[in-house]
């Protein structure tokens, strides 16, 4: 098997490799597209459904304060006496009692929008008084009780009479049934314009009909299958006051909501096609899949072009190191490529001239430090921090914290900016500090309820000595991988600086569960051993320190005040650190 892969072509293996690598990511964000559909699909839906409950609500508590404003008339001191005492009263008194009733009712139409019109019918007067001076308005005895009586039949509190709805209160309630005329009728005629542009302005784009057995207001959306949707609700509106489906109309999907209003006895039917929802979601798993398409194209074309980019040139820089590996050191590797296999081409003529005089114990303590420096820099790069601080944002951006967001995407870009660019091997303690500070702002977020960090401001005297890049934020790194994994609340991370005659010290301690003696121990000893091996972490610091500084530079472990561990650096302080002329800032 092993020797059939061997065997197969170079370009064949770049596309097989790129496509091995990628249908991973392709199946996971065909999963997350699936879930991120059922999971907006139900949000949409639940917010639908709290929007209709919440208009509901509202209309049955504005007829409610309506109605219970409409009672409050029974005890009117105007209405009282033009009811009871108009006899005696003087044509001035009498003007001004209609007057003020009549500011009255007008006050109470002005305070809702449902409320198209009021009129009082007084038996006394013989006559209306009405907010409204229409021609329709009900102004006679006659009408008045009749709107009365289709209380009786239409149901309450909302009365339907001659295609309008109402609000009937008549003083005495029963007299008559006992063949007498009340003192006053009083009407207040709701408004249909208003309660069908309640209907039409729900967010949601969909039919909306509110209704009991003698009326109905619809927004006049979606009429079509509003009496198959019915039919097929009856059995279900007499089971439950409230309810949520879905229908199938003919080909088309519906969502229904329905809730009723004892209070009202009045129910709300909303409805729309499902598509309405789904519909720019499929749009988005058409686009998916001509990514996947585009993809597999780019993929393609990208290994040919690796192919012809890079395979052939190092057929020839392969004919050129077995020669070298032969012993043969004065064949030339001549080159006028202006690229940078051109350049690799020429400094391997260099390093060939050189490699005798190179090979010696500091030679390979410079290979051993970039070949150290190197995994660090990967070692930083870890998707799972750029996960967790993308999945970060994502949790801002929809909770519409603009203002954090922006804090975790500035200091996401100074992080990877820090850590990505190329050229120096030292830099100052403050702008390792200032990396540190972003990779702890972005913690901090990720884990505000659980850990509190409390970062000691940097001392005037430690800014500008060069210290090796990336040599402080594996240090904190450390600690909330390791120290402070398993906290779920009341972590403590310190970060803290110091100095004596001539060391700086950078210490990191958190209150995590510690370690053992015997792993403490274990671990001083490979940070002190010579033996090669693992070239990551702490071990990697350590290593790094001691190339860099000798023994005036390393790495201490121990336990912490807190309780948990305690790691901390120490580099030496002379004059020759503050030196940072040639720093491009």
């Amino acid at each position: 098997m092993k020797r059939t892969i061997d065997n197969i072509p170079i370009f064949p293996k770049l596309v097989i490799t790129f496509l091995i690598i990628m249908m991973p990511l392709f199946t996971l964000s065909l999963v997350f597209n699936e879930l991120g559909k059922q999971e907006v699909k139900s949000q949409i839906s639940n917010s639908i459904t709290m929007n209709i409950h919440y208009y509901f609500m509202s209309l049955e508590k504005e007829l409610e304060r309506i109605i219970r404003t409409q009672q409050e008339f029974i005890n009117d001191e105007n209405l009282m006496q033009l009811s009871n005492s108009l006899s005696i009263m003087s044509d001035y008194q009498r003007t001004k009692a209609i007057n003020d009733l009549k500011s009255r009712l007008t006050a109470l139409k002005d305070s809702s929008i449902y409320i198209k019109d009021i009129s009082v019918y007084v038996d006394s007067l013989n006559g209306t008084i009405s907010t409204s001076n229409a021609e329709d308005t009900p102004s006679t005895k006659e009408e008045a009780e009749e709107i009365f009586k289709a209380t009786y039949t239409s149901g309450i509190p909302i009365t339907f009479w001659q295609d309008r709805l109402y609000l009937n209160l008549t003083y005495p309630n029963n007299v008559m049934n006992q063949g007498k005329s009340p003192q006053f009728i009083q009407n207040i005629e709701l408004s249909m314009e208003a309660l069908t542009n309640a209907l039409s302005a729900f967010p949601q784009d969909g039919g909306a009909i509110l209704f009991n057995d003698n009326w109905f207001i619809a927004n006049n959306k979606y009429l079509e299958p509003l009496t198959a949707i019915q039919n097929k609700l009856a059995e279900p509106m007499q089971q439950s006051d409230t309810f949520t489906k879905q229908l199938e109309v003919g080909k088309a999907k519906y969502m229904v909501i329905y809730e009723k209003s004892m209070f009202l006895q009045a129910s709300l039917l909303f409805y729309f096609p499902e598509n309405v929802i789904v519909g720019q979601l499929k749009t988005y798993g058409t686009w998916f899949w001509l990514l996947v398409i585009s993809s597999f194209v780019i993929v393609i074309l990208f290994s040919y072009g690796i192919y012809l980019l890079i395979y052939r040139p190092l057929q020839t820089l392969i004919r050129r190191f077995r020669s070298v590996e032969g012993g043969n050191f004065n064949a030339v590797l001549t080159s006028i490529r202006g690229d940078e296999f051109g350049f690799i081409f020429n400094r391997f003529e260099r390093t060939v001239v050189s490699l005798r005089t190179l090979i010696d114990e500091l030679y390979v303590q410079k290979i051993r430090l970039q070949q150290s420096e190197l995994k660090q820099l990967q070692m930083q790069i870890t998707p799972h921090f750029l996960y967790n601080s993308f999945f970060i944002l994502h949790r801002l951006i929809k909770n519409d914290d603009n203002q954090m967001a922006e804090l975790v995407s500035k200091n996401l870009g100074d992080y990877f900016h820090y850590i990505t660019r190329n050229g120096l091997e030292e830099v100052p303690f403050e702008h390792e500090v200032n990396h540190v500070r972003s990779y702890v702002e972005i913690q901090n977020i990720r884990f505000s309820n659980r850990i509190v960090v409390d970062f000691e401001p940097l001392p005037e005297v430690f800014r500008g000595v060069m210290i090796p890049r990336l040599i402080l934020q594996p240090l904190v790194e450390n600690a909330y991988e390791h120290g402070l994994g398993d906290i779920v609340m009341e972590g403590k991370l310190q970060i803290r600086f110091a100095m004596d005659a001539d060391r700086l010290y950078f210490s990191v301690e958190d209150n995590g569960g510690g370690i053992t003696e015997e792993r403490m121990d274990e671990m001083v000893r490979k940070l002190n051993s010579e033996d090669e091996g693992e070239t990551t972490g702490l071990i990697n610091i350590q290593r790094r320190l001691k190339l860099k500084y000798g023994e005036r530079g390393g790495l201490e472990m121990m336990h912490g005040a807190l309780g948990g561990l305690l790691v901390r650096i120490y580099i030496p302080y002379d004059e020759e650190n503050n030196d940072v002329s040639n720093i491009n800032r």
